[in-house]
Formats: C-alpha cells, sequence, structure tokens
C-alpha cells in the first residue's frame, strides 16, 4: 500500500540505530552501489516527512550526512501528520513556499511535476555518477518528466506484490510448490486443483485492489494498468486490460475464485486475511504484509513471483516507491540535491535496511540482504520481493480516480457478476476527464 506500513517497529529500530555508524560497503568489503560525497558548503535546509518512525530514521541519517560528508550543514526536519501532508504541499507550492527536501509519493507526484514546482536532480545524478537505471522501472520511471525522461527524485522504499501461497494445502494436494517460472495456465491449474467447494475453500483471490490486485495482471500483458503515465488516456479498454480481467473473471466464473463479499471486502486486507483463515490456497500480497504473516498465518506458507503471461513471459509487481525531492525554489540546490544523494547511497540507505519492514530502494545485494535478515531466522523466500523490483510497474494512478479503479471496477466484476468490457468502460468514463487532453 501507498502510505508507509509499519508495525510496532519503533523499539527495534532505536536498538539498531547504535548499529549504523560503519558504511555497508566497509563490512561488505566492494565498492558502494550508489557512492556518497562531500557537499561542496554547508547550508541550511528544511525538510518535510510524514511519518513518525521515518523521521527519526532519516534524522540519523541525517546527523551521519553532516558528520562524515557536510560538516557545518544544519537541516530543519519537521514531520507533518498525512492527513495534512498533502494540503499543506499543495498549498505552499502555490505560494512558492515548499520546504528544501520532502517526501513525494509517485500518486501526487504528477501535480508538482506538471507545475514546475521541483528541481530537476537528472544533472546531479550525472555529475556524481549515478545511473539512474540501477533502481529497476517500477521505482523511477514515475518520477521521470519530461522529453529526455530526467529523473527528479531518489527513490527511498519500495513495496511488491507476490503469491503468498498455503504449503500445506499444496501437499495434501500432492502439488508441486509453484517456482518462479509458473505461468497463467499454471496458476489456472494449480488454483482449480487446490479448490474444495464441500470444505468452502477456495484455490486463490488475485482480484483485490490496485497494487495488490488486477493491475498486476495487466502489466504482465505488455500494457501500463489504468492510466497511462503522465495521465495520457485511460488503458482499461486495451486489448491487454481486457485479457488480464477477463482471464481473472473466467477464474470466478468457474468457482476457483471466491467473489467480493465470500471474501468479506475488496481490499488486499480482506483478501489476506481470508486466505490467513484457512479458506484460500493462494493470495496476492504486498512485502508489507511479510510481518503479519510470520505472526499471525497459523500454517505453513512461503511466497513465490506472480505468474508469467504466456506469451509475453514477464511477471509484472505493481510497485510502488516514496521519492525524496527538491524544491525548484530552493536557495541551495548543491546542497538539497547532496543530501538527497546521501540518503538514497548505500550509507544513507543503510538506516532504512535494518527497520525491517521498510525495505530501502538501493539496490545493493549487501542493503538489500540487510531488510531480509532483519525478519529473523525464517524459512521464507523473501528475496521474492527483491526480484520483483527489477522488471517492475510503477504507480500512475492518483487520488480522483482512485474509487472507480479500485473499489467500483473489482465490486463490479467480481461481485456483481458485471461483463469485462461493460466494466472497464464505465472506469473509462470517470478517467478520462482527469487524463491530459
Amino acid at each position: 500500500m501507498f502510505k508507509t506500513r509499519h508495525s510496532l517497529m519503533v523499539l527495534v529500530i532505536v536498538l539498531l540505530m547504535s548499529a549504523l555508524a560503519l558504511p555497508v560497503h566497509a563490512q561488505d568489503g566492494g565498492e558502494p552501489v550508489i557512492a556518497a560525497q562531500p557537499c561542496d558548503e554547508p547550508g541550511e535546509l528544511t525538510m518535510w516527512v510524514w511519518d513518525e518512525v521515518w523521521a527519526g530514521i532519516i534524522g540519523e541519517s541525517i546527523e551521519a550526512w553532516k558528520a562524515d560528508y557536510c560538516p557545518g550543514a544544519e537541516v530543519t526536519l519537521e514531520v507533518q501528520p498525512w492527513g495534512q501532508y498533502w494540503d499543506l504541499l499543495k498549498t505552499n507550492a502555490a505560494g512558492g513556499d515548499l520546504p528544501d527536501v520532502f517526501n513525494m509519493s509517485q500518486t501526487n507526484y504528477f501535480f508538482y511535476a506538471e507545475n514546475e514546482a521541483l528541481l530537476n536532480l537528472q544533472p546531479y545524478w550525472d555529475e556524481y555518477g549515478v545511473d539512474t537505471t540501477i533502481w529497476g522501472s517500477g521505482m523511477v520511471d514515475p518520477y521521470r518528466w519530461g522529453e529526455d525522461g530526467d529523473l527528479f527524485a531518489a527513490p527511498v522504499n519500495w513495496d511488491t506484490i507476490a503469491i503468498f501461497y498455503n504449503k500445506d494445502m499444496f501437499d495434501a494436494a500432492g502439488l508441486d510448490y509453484p517456482t518462479a517460472d509458473w505461468d497463467w495456465n499454471d496458476f489456472a491449474e494449480m488454483a482449480a486443483a487446490l479448490t474444495d467447494p464441500e470444505a468452502d475453500v477456495y484455490g486463490a483471490a488475485v482480484y483485490a485492489e490496485y497494487q495488490a490486485g488486477y493491475p498486476n495482471w495487466i502489466a504482465a500483458t505488455g500494457v501500463t494498468p489504468v492510466a497511462e503515465a503522465g495521465r495520457a488516456g485511460c488503458t482499461l479498454e486495451e486489448p491487454g486490460s481486457l485479457e488480464a480481467l477477463n482471464f481473472l473473471k473466467g477464474l470466478l466464473d468457474e468457482g476457483i475464485m471466491p467473489d467480493v463479499s465470500t471474501v468479506g471486502g475488496a481490499s488486499p486486507d480482506d483478501a489476506f486475511n481470508f486466505f490467513a483463515s484457512g479458506k484460500l490456497a493462494m493470495v496476492a500480497g504486498g512485502s508489507w504484509k511479510l510481518s503479519q504473516a510470520l505472526d499471525e498465518v497459523p500454517f505453513n506458507w512461503d511466497v513465490v513471483q506472480l505468474p508469467r503471461h504466456p506469451e509475453t513471459g514477464r511477471s509484472r509487481s505493481i510497485l510502488h516507491a516514496v521519492g525524496y525531492v527538491a524544491s525548484a525554489r530552493t536557495e541551495n540546490p548543491d546542497l538539497a540535491a547532496n543530501l538527497i544523494l546521501f540518503l538514497a547511497s548505500d550509507e544513507g540507505q543503510r538506516f532504512f535496511a535494518e527497520g525491517g519492514n521498510v525495505a530501502p530502494a538501493n539496490p545493493s545485494p549487501a542493503i538489500q540482504q540487510l531488510w531480509i535478515d532483519s525478519f529473523g531466522e525464517t524459512d521464507i523466500n523473501i528475496q521474492t520481493f527483491v526480484d520483483a523490483t527489477i522488471d517492475s510497474q510503477g504507480v500512475t494512478v492518483f487520488d480522483e480516480i482512485w474509487d472507480a479503479i479500485n473499489s467500483e471496477i473489482v465490486v463490479q466484476i467480481f461481485d456483481l457478476g458485471m461483463d469485462v468490457e461493460d466494466a472497464a468502460a464505465a472506469a473509462c468514463d470517470v478517467v478520462e476527464p482527469y487524463m491530459v487532453q
């Protein structure tokens, strides 16, 4: 989900901070993927975030930046609660008084880019020698802008989607566990074999809302789900979208997937809870569900990447990454960019890596392993979520169309039985007015 997910990790993070003094590459002996660099000269910056826990982590990271790369710099870090954050940002953007550095969501980026409110960081990435493709498509493509696709942000974190599956059910059915090379046909066959109507057990539920639901299947066809990047048009009526939606509806019609009413709601939380109750063999779920699953799911389970489209061969997770951005009107653009570089670097990202619930955006294998290790001793294939970042689909939807492409289209197709083509057309009728004409 788009807002950061946190269980009670604050104490864990506090305990881990004392271990964060040494750079990551000093531990693993290799060169950093993204190297921090000294600032040209210190100055003063303001920074906004929307999460108290993140503020603690970022504050520690900023102190390390000041100590090791920019002595004398001062950063005023403020937390603006989620419920107020975006209203305050829009108000300040209109008045030209944004903080120097602040967190950005892929769902909200378009407004600031279109209104030229953000500093173009691409010249700094070039100067620092950062190849921006290292982050993977889903993390950074939604933060690109302009004819040259300049990158205006550095990703902070990521969430990806995989299939959680009940190993006990697979064992009872005599089925091999799914692997990363399975495709839609394999998925459908396994789901059918795992369905037991007499026991009210279903093979899968994977349609849910945007990030953990049907758009992942659309992305696998090669179509950008729901809305083209840059709000260029609704895509739900394109052949790939209709193919994916009809495939999923076919599983519903065959009784392999439960309808929304049976699951208890259209959200991914509803589907996951249904899975945890033992009534579902497979469910699409986000990396943010790992801690809950490890603590609460009472049976043997594991995760595997989303099945591949039989023709494209692609498994594409919807990925959301929060970004660090800077104001176009900052009085210290070089300093702001240098701070963002540090926060995205191997050293800066280690502060997130050991926090557990927040998967760090930095693609260093050492950094990602720190995040995996933060879950403790487990046989769960957590690497699956990391692997899903590579060929991933970034978020292109936004608040104004949220209901139409989440609860409405899901309920219409997967509860009310509306034809896919009619439901897609109805959703596009809502989406199109918000597209760039």
